[in-house]
């Protein structure tokens, strides 16, 4: 298999679509993450809620943090972030988003040869960092050398389409599509204001 997968322009909709392919390889999503529907109120106001007190604030910076210091290696600034955002979750979000992550920490038998991510993993189960499944997330992004932005928008889609009643046909996911979409003006905005690159292209370690 050659090591380079793919490489596109930045935003391109194959490039996106490949990033999720390849960040959910071994995941089977079971549970919501931080965001949450259970089917009553309104969709877009419960999207757009979860995009300002969480995604905006709190989980893409800290996703973008944590992808560049992947990127180098540096656990132990991966670790302070995850501790970070421990911190500013409350407690039904950060229960939610320890449990979600256990799908990827896990799950993930293709990463037991990483140095890098066991050595998260091992962190997370003696409970020396919390294991959120954004930080998870950003990690195994930036050791599958995947495009920040590519990566950032697969987790958004990752926390939406979890978030959802389980119950949702594929149809139906497919026109929630315009409403999903109204997060990603969050991702050109977590990486500049976080001085990223976005520049790269998809591999396998």
């Amino acid at each position: 298999m050659p090591d380079t997968l793919h490489l596109a322009e930045q935003g391109d909709s194959e490039e996106v679509s490949l990033a999720r392919a390849i960040a959910l390889l071994g995941v089977t999503p079971e549970l919501p993450a931080t965001f949450l529907f259970d089917d009553r109120g309104h969709l877009p106001a419960a999207w757009q809620l979860w995009q300002d007190n969480w995604l905006a604030p709190h989980l893409a910076p800290a996703f973008v943090e944590a992808y560049q210091c992947g990127t180098q290696y540096r656990i132990d600034e991966v670790q302070a972030i995850d501790t970070l955002l421990d911190i500013q979750l409350n407690q039904p979000i950060r229960e939610r988003s320890k449990l979600a992550s256990a799908a990827f920490l896990e799950g993930k038998s293709e990463m037991q040869a990483n140095r890098e991510w066991t050595k998260f993993v091992d962190r997370v189960s003696n409970g020396k960092s919390p294991g959120h499944v954004c930080i998870v997330f950003a990690l195994q992004s930036a050791l599958y050398h995947l495009p920040l932005a590519s990566a950032l928008s697969a987790y958004i889609w990752f926390e939406f389409q979890s978030g959802l009643p389980k119950e949702i046909s594929r149809e139906s996911l497919s026109e929630l599509s315009s409403v999903f979409e109204e997060a990603l003006v969050h991702v050109a905005a977590a990486v500049r204001e976080n001085g990223g690159n976005t520049s790269g292209s998809l591999r396998v370690v």
